[in-house]
């Protein structure tokens, strides 16, 4: 009988020592912590994984090293070798890595995603990681879309809402089944609702963004209080929230999220 496709996958971390992590910003141990997170005993990979989520994505920041670890991630959350815990930790932290608002730059300064009010996205200050960082995980979702299949997951939700126009059928359809499932877990349900419209490319109206916000206090808080950017465009708003509807699903509040803003 044949192994499926993630059994089948080579080593996650190969080439991982050719990469120069210690001159890259931010980039100092991240090697050792995928080997922890791919390799270790529960508490090393749990704790690893952590680490991952706070030098890769400083306060909804990315930098150099975010860029650079990205395949990595992705090869360890489409590969049966990596303990599920992980897979699951790195895939939410692939979707926050997409989704993520600011970049560092070479002299440790943030730059940060800016829309004029007619809801055009500014340029920001070179090397521009907030791109080069989310094209990666665009680039390297379909591997780990094709290892969850079918599976009713909240990682998958957030990884569909975080790079839509990459989503295969088969993860629409798993989004259709949690939204119409009247016994799905409510917050499940409400990640699947966005990930189905952002994948839809349907327009995001000011009563949908209310709508999607009432699920949860801390989302109509943020909501309410122009808890986001000015100018940023509706359908970027709907996918932070829908991210973070998928991760209170998996995890609920407990610290070490990977943030977004």
């Amino acid at each position: 009988m044949e192994l499926p496709p993630a059994w089948q996958r080579p080593d996650p971390l190969r080439g991982l020592e050719d990469i120069p992590w210690a001159v890259l910003s931010n980039g100092a141990g991240v090697d050792d912590l995928l080997r922890d997170a791919a390799n270790g005993e529960p508490a090393v990979n749990e704790a690893a994984c952590r680490e991952l989520v706070d030098r890769l994505l400083i306060d909804g920041t990315v930098s150099e090293a975010s860029a650079w670890a990205v395949p990595f991630l992705a090869e360890m959350g489409a590969s049966y070798r990596v303990p599920a815990t992980t897979r699951d930790r790195v895939i939410f932290l692939l979707a926050a890595l997409a989704l993520a608002g600011a970049g560092f730059t070479d002299d440790g300064r943030r730059t940060r995603r800016r829309w004029n009010a007619a809801g055009r996205e500014l340029p920001r200050r070179p090397p521009d990681w907030i791109t080069q960082t989310r094209y990666g995980v665009a680039k390297c979702a379909p591997k780990v879309f094709e290892t969850l299949a079918g599976a009713e997951v909240a990682c998958s939700m957030a990884l569909a809402i975080a790079v839509p126009e990459v989503v295969p059928a088969h993860v629409v359809e798993v989004a259709d089944a949690i939204a119409s499932d009247d016994g799905s877990p409510r917050l499940l349900a409400q990640a699947a609702r966005v990930a189905r419209h952002v994948v839809s490319g349907e327009p995001v109206t000011p009563l949908l963004l209310r709508t999607t916000a009432q699920g949860h206090p801390e989302l109509l808080r943020a909501y309410r209080g122009k808890g986001y950017p000015p100018n940023q465009p509706a359908e970027v708003t709907l996918q932070l929230m829908g991210y973070r509807y998928a991760f209170l699903a998996a995890y609920g509040d407990q610290e070490g999220a990977p943030t977004t803003p």
